[in-house]
């Protein structure tokens, strides 16, 4: 990508949001139209290919296009997580599988790329972009998982994983955020307390679509005002160099 945002506070509050808006997102193509976690996926993939494309082509869109395709992707992981649900994959073997997945994934990254990151940045490069599809998946099932049978339900699930993630933020305030194992930690369990949260929107607001259309627009409208109206947003943007991995 041509612009991606500094990893700083607005940061981690803007995936907070576009993970709400995913969870929903997603539930809302598998189950509100009916598409199941397959269907979903087709329309979400030609959606970020269509964010891609519109990036490559238009050369200067900002961090706007980077949080597009993070809500996509973010989307796309609740389907994948669905569909292992469906098939009869227990969370006793999703959830496993997939830190394990994620952990080779990071470890390879650091591997052939160990200083790469600039100060408050990361790489953006189509193997980011696949390492946060397979965070996005460990973060729904783990929030699924203490959502459901482990019996917190959605509020408790929510609680459990933000009050670390609030501790974990603050340590990293003083250079963390870009350290590769930190980034997909916190990733993690973002994604997971966004599950979380989803279920509980639509739950309390008895349907998905509503839940779905709350949580884009408080995500699309803080998006739009931290990173294209407030004032001295291009500190928080930066070209991205494709540097990191292949």
């Amino acid at each position: 990508m041509s612009c991606v945002p500094k990893i700083n506070g607005v940061y981690w509050l803007c995936l907070a949001l576009a993970s709400l808006f995913g969870a929903n997102a997603g539930d809302f193509l598998a189950d509100g139209l009916g598409l199941g976690p397959l269907g979903g996926l087709a329309f979400l993939a030609a959606g970020l290919a269509g964010v891609f494309l519109a990036e490559r082509l238009l050369k200067q869109t900002g961090a706007l296009s980077f949080w597009a395709a993070i809500a996509l992707i973010g989307a796309a992981a609740a389907n994948v997580a669905d569909a292992f649900h469906e098939a009869g994959v227990r969370f006793a073997t999703s959830v496993p599988v997939a830190c394990l997945l994620l952990a080779f994934m990071v470890i390879a990254w650091r591997t052939r790329a160990p200083s790469t990151q600039e100060q408050g940045f990361i790489p953006v490069t189509g193997y980011y972009w696949l390492t946060m599809l397979v965070a996005g998946v460990l973060g729904t099932v783990a929030g699924d998982a203490a959502s459901y049978p482990l019996g917190f339900g959605n509020f408790g699930a929510m609680v459990a994983f933000a009050i670390p993630l609030t501790f974990l933020l603050a340590i990293g305030r003083h250079g963390l955020y870009t350290d590769l194992g930190f980034y997909w930690l916190a990733v993690v369990f973002i994604r997971a307390a966004g599950t979380a949260a989803g279920d509980l929107l639509t739950h309390g607001l008895h349907g998905i679509a509503l839940s779905t259309a709350l949580s884009g627009i408080a995500f699309a409208a803080f998006a739009v005002v931290a990173y294209e109206l407030r004032k001295g947003n291009k500190r928080r943007q930066v070209r991205a160099v494709g540097e990191g991995m292949p």
